[in-house]
């Protein structure tokens, strides 16, 4: 790996490394997300960040996040459901597909601010500007981190983007091996069936269970609706019931039911490890 950067204006080494520090020792385990917003949060105090999975085909999926509830409601609601097709984040890592950061002046085009997205996405919830860093993943996948700001404050953001530039090598190592051990890193199909079949076999029908593998590949509601063979509102309605079943509200909750079941200890070893704790 290429060493960091010395400090420039546009490069700010942080205070402390700390919260990188706590964030490696969480690489193999499913709170790394949560890590992940911490870290985020020690870092870039009182600025909006979302965690997106940016998956090469099918919608964005939120993984972490700090926002309130109301903004959760107008900002990521509509934002998976359709608004991302306009996002000039989401475009540019759909074209481009490599690593790096951007603000939003940067990423979109000069008649951005004078468009009915920004006057009715943008303005109308308040959002000035915005921030984005991409780490690609595997085959068109990225992982997103998006940093709102919801005051006009240059300062605020010249300063994150100098930090963030520091941390970006130290962030994509861990990023990068988070995923490649994490069940966020999903098998391929090759590998799903065992894991289809076990993913809660305990409360989920087997229909259920195929919902929850296409939702968790990133398939949307009319894909797996043709996938199965059945119709979008039959899709919504196992949905529907598989959330209340696992209980859970949100496509991010079900990522991380399955990252906690992926991360279960296998039987033989919980078995070896009574075995040893008895010797």
């Amino acid at each position: 790996m290429v060493s960091a950067p010395p400090p420039s204006p546009t490069n700010r080494p942080p205070a402390s490394l700390a919260p990188m520090a706590r964030l490696a020792d969480q690489i193999r385990s499913p709170e790394f997300l949560t890590g992940l917003g911490q870290a985020l949060e020690a870092y870039f105090p009182g600025i909006s960040h979302v965690v997106f999975h940016f998956a090469a085909r099918g919608r964005p999926t939120v993984l972490a996040h700090n926002l309130s509830a109301d903004l959760e409601r107008r900002v990521l609601a509509p934002y998976v459901e359709r608004m991302y097709l306009l996002d000039p984040c989401y475009r540019h890592w759909q074209a481009e597909r490599h690593g790096g950061l951007a603000s939003l002046d940067e990423l979109a085009p000069s008649g951005f601010r004078h468009s009915d997205y920004y006057a009715t996405y943008y303005r109308d919830l308040g959002l000035y500007d915005e921030a984005s860093a991409f780490f690609p993943l595997d085959d068109g996948d990225c992982l997103s981190l998006s940093f709102g700001f919801y005051r006009r404050n240059h300062t605020s953001q010249a300063e994150l983007l100098a930090t963030l530039d520091y941390l970006f090598p130290l962030l994509e190592a861990l990023i990068r091996q988070f995923w490649l051990a994490s069940s966020l890193h999903l098998p391929t199909p090759d590998e799903s069936p065992s894991l289809l079949h076990s993913f809660g076999q305990e409360v989920l029908s087997e229909r259920e269970r195929q919902v929850a593998w296409l939702i968790l590949r990133g398939h949307t509601g009319p894909e797996i609706a043709t996938e199965l063979g059945i119709t979008p509102g039959t899709v919504k309605n196992h949905r529907k019931r598989l959330y209340a079943k696992l209980n859970i509200g949100s496509q991010a909750e079900l990522f991380r039911q399955f990252m906690l079941f992926q991360h279960r200890p296998p039987i033989f070893d919980q078995g070896r490890a009574r075995s040893d704790g008895g010797t």
